[in-house]
């Protein structure tokens, strides 16, 4: 199994990824399109590592409507302790958005200290931690962009985040539109014409993924 490009992995060298493979006990599975990865309600603890495609953290309520909860791209991080788990009412799991490769690594024994007491083991640890904190800040995020009441809002505080933390006025989504819409909780088609609205008021351009702020005023 070749050493990961993951932060998980961040200042930790090659052989020692290697030893923490064994220690953490690493899996490697494939998986086709639209394939269920994990549900977050087994209570076991969930850590994986996408290595190739990507993976959508979904939940599904009993009418079988389903809403984005998160977007996991290729060296991303997904873990059921990120604040997800299911009820009763709602389903929550991890799916194949494209073919993907996941490394499963054995969630208990990330908090283990080895017989070596490692430092490798606790750099690992520590980039874990620094993982959650992110997570945190982004789901933080997905509060405010979901806390607004239009469409209009909802794009534009999108926007405005996307803008801030890429640095620059244009920006790709990391899915499709029709996730993009799952993921703000509307209508794709009611989306689509506000997409086209914004840009006709020459607020916000968009090329399928590709989004241009034209006037920051509006963020």
């Amino acid at each position: 199994m070749k050493v990961l490009n993951c932060p998980l992995f961040s200042n930790i060298r090659a052989e020692e990824v290697k030893k923490l493979y064994i220690c953490l006990r690493a899996k490697e599975v494939k998986f086709e399109q639209g394939a269920e990865i994990c549900a977050y309600d087994s209570g076991k603890g969930v850590l994986g590592v996408v290595t190739s495609g990507e993976v959508v953290i979904k939940k599904i309520d009993p009418n079988g409507n389903s809403t984005i909860l998160d977007h996991i791209q290729k060296n991303g991080v997904f873990s059921d302790v990120f604040a997800f788990t299911s009820t009763e009412v709602n389903f929550i799991g991890a799916y194949a958005s494209l073919p993907t490769t996941v490394v499963f690594l054995d969630y208990p024994s990330v908090f283990k200290r080895c017989e070596n007491a490692c430092e490798y083991h606790s750099t690992f640890v520590e980039n874990f931690l620094k993982i959650v904190i992110e997570k945190s800040k982004t789901l933080s995020q997905r509060v405010e962009i979901l806390s607004n009441k239009t469409i209009r809002e909802k794009v534009l505080s999108y926007a405005s985040i996307a803008v801030k933390n890429s640095g620059s006025l244009t920006f790709t989504l990391p899915m499709s539109l029709t996730s993009f819409a799952e993921y703000l909780c509307v209508d794709r088609s009611a989306m689509m014409r506000e997409l086209k609205k914004l840009s006709s008021q020459g607020v916000l351009k968009t090329n399928k993924r590709v989004f241009t702020v034209l006037d920051k005023k509006y963020i």
